[in-house]
């Protein structure tokens, strides 16, 4: 499975033809494509809007005469005169109801006249809830004007005079797929302003629906002011966030009655000769681009070959065929790499056989390192059997002594191993016990080590050479009560050790020129003053700790010299010293 996504120089090439021809292609076509459609959906947006503003200007045209309509019944002093005789009548009882009656109804048919839409039906109902209907219509019986009086005459408000009132929709089938809407207007006297009645007017989905058949293409609805659907398709919604983006949306106001007429054409009837073509063009680009796919496979192998050859030698002689090589043919860039891998190969082998000399060579030292070894232990040995036989002769001065060369010897084994300052202090112990006998000196040796100083890692032997200045140069002469002493502090991170003597000491001015020689060890002069052993200690303390490490001579209060070797260290170093005094 690793291989599938493991991308070698082979397939490289072939993902590099493939892109070079697919990318391309799948580009144009998309940028085409969607070039197209938009152009297309702009060019349907255009049309739909022209449309919907027909279809607005016809139902706009219908609201107005039904304003006429019932204006008339508002204006008109011969309409007036009959509601006034109509309003409380309960049944026609008598000739001048039946009079009153035929005259409403011929009122109705001047103003269905003037609308010329015999698809709206009218009808007046009076306070006693008597209907009087424009015209008998075939598709609302008498019974059900009836029943939808019944459910829409609780959304009248009869204090909202000479408005038309826009009550909602009735449903005329069961199935719910016929259904009027209605919308009433409340006539009162102007006189007393009594209420003479109320005219309502049913407006059938048949309207609409003859209205809408209108359209070759698309779906249209319409909405009244509280997004209860009048009329159209169901599947319209009513807000553009509700409706699916790709479609083609044209919406407009009928400012009017407060409605919202919706047109939207799907995407399907948008792009889908569009998209036929793209599918039926993208057939037929299929086949040739499956044929350059495998012209790229056997190109791609061609051109891999070599490198594949040069991969398997390489493979070769790391595991360890020294004699392969490689078969530089031709002139182009592979012929001349084979050629530099080969002179390379020729390169390796001789440093091979280098390596395997010096580490023949080397492994010959380390017998001997080993044998020089045994010299060491042999000593060590001697001088532990001489000590125990000074023991037995109760000579404890000449035994404390042999001690402390027997730990200035192993000191001098293990001399690349660290040591804590501690440590180094108690081998100085050892070595100016030597220092005293061989020197015929009694000399004090005081140790004041500050607690977080003790365990601080330094170089084993770095403090020998300072001490043997004092006994060289310092106690050359005879001192009253010679004494050497150590201190140690830690301070800002940076750890401080002052040795000191009261020996003879030096002139200022030649500590002055030491100084200076021990900060520019490279200068040339005051050669003369130069000394091995601050030397090796400056250059110890540099490698270990780096330029900010430094030695400096002062003279002290008892005329001798104080050395002060200040060592930085890092701040774990700091802080490790730090939690074991704690411990401590």
């Amino acid at each position: 499975m690793s291989n599938i996504f493991h991308f070698t120089f082979y397939r490289r090439i072939q993902i590099s033809f493939l892109l070079l021809i697919l990318l391309p292609t799948v580009a144009v076509s998309y940028i085409s494509y969607s070039v197209t459609q938009n152009n297309v959906k702009e060019k349907i947006r255009l049309s739909n809007e022209s449309v919907i503003a027909v279809m607005a200007k016809d139902i706009t045209k219908m609201i107005d005469d039904l304003t006429y309509s019932s204006n008339f019944f508002v204006q008109d002093t011969n309409v007036r005169k009959e509601l006034r005789s109509f309003a409380d009548t309960k049944r026609i009882g008598n000739y001048s109801d039946l009079t009153t009656y035929q005259q409403i109804k011929d009122f109705f048919s001047l103003t269905v006249a003037k609308t010329m839409n015999t698809d709206i039906l009218m009808f007046l109902v009076n306070n006693e809830g008597f209907i009087v209907q424009s015209s008998e219509s075939l598709s609302v019986s008498p019974e059900q004007i009836q029943q939808h009086w019944e459910k829409v005459k609780d959304r009248v408000d009869p204090d909202q005079r000479n408005l038309l009132q826009w009550l909602g929709t009735v449903a005329v089938t069961s199935n719910g797929e016929q259904s009027n809407y209605y919308v009433s207007r409340v006539l009162r006297d102007p006189a007393d302003n009594r209420l003479l009645g109320i005219l309502y007017i049913a407006i059938p989905s048949q309207y609409f629906d003859k209205l809408f058949q209108q359209l070759q293409s698309g779906n249209m609805v319409l909405y009244d002011a509280n997004g209860v659907r009048i009329a159209g398709d169901s599947n319209v919604a009513y807000s553009a966030a509700e409706a699916p983006l790709e479609n083609v949306r044209n919406e407009v106001m009928i400012e009017k009655a407060g409605w919202k007429l919706v047109y939207e054409t799907p995407k399907k009837e948008v792009t889908g000769e569009i998209s036929r073509t793209f599918y039926i063009a993208l057939f037929l680009v299929v086949p040739f681009f499956i044929i350059f796919f495998l012209i790229s496979i056997v190109m791609a192998k061609r051109l891999h070959r070599p490198i594949r050859q040069l991969e398997l030698g390489v493979k070769l002689f790391g595991e360890g065929n020294r004699k392969i090589r490689f078969q530089a043919e031709g002139k182009d860039e592979i012929a001349d790499l084979g050629k530099t891998l080969n002179t390379m190969l020729d390169q390796i082998n001789q440093l091979i056989i280098d390596i395997e000399q010096e580490q023949e060579q080397k492994r010959e030292m380390e017998l001997q390192a080993l044998f020089s070894q045994i010299r060491p232990h042999f000593l060590l040995n001697t001088l532990n059997s001489i000590k125990c036989n000074l023991v037995l002769h109760n000579d404890e001065l000449h035994s404390s002594k042999i001690d402390s060369l027997m730990s200035l010897l192993r000191a001098y084994m293990k001399f690349s191993e660290p040591s804590t300052l501690q440590s180094e202090c108690k081998l100085l112990a050892s070595y100016v016990d030597i220092m005293q006998m061989r020197n015929d000196i009694q000399l004090e040796f005081e140790v004041h080590l500050e607690k977080d100083t003790e365990g601080i890692d330094i170089p084993k032997l770095l403090l020998q050479p300072i001490v043997e200045n004092a006994f060289v140069h310092g106690f050359a002469e005879e001192v009253d009560r010679p004494r050497i002493e150590i201190r140690s502090k830690l301070t800002d991170g940076e750890l401080q050790i002052r040795i000191e003597d009261n020996g003879a000491g030096s002139e200022e001015q030649r500590l002055k020129e030491m100084n200076e020689w021990l900060q520019h060890p490279d200068a040339e002069t005051h050669s003369s003053y130069k000394r091995v052993g601050l030397m090796n200690v400056l250059q110890r303390l540099q490698m270990t700790y780096g330029p900010g490490a430094s030695m400096h001579l002062t003279r002290n209060e008892a005329g001798g010299v104080a050395v002060l070797l200040r060592i930085p260290l890092k701040p774990e170093e700091a802080e490790h010293s730090k939690e074991g005094d704690a411990n401590a």
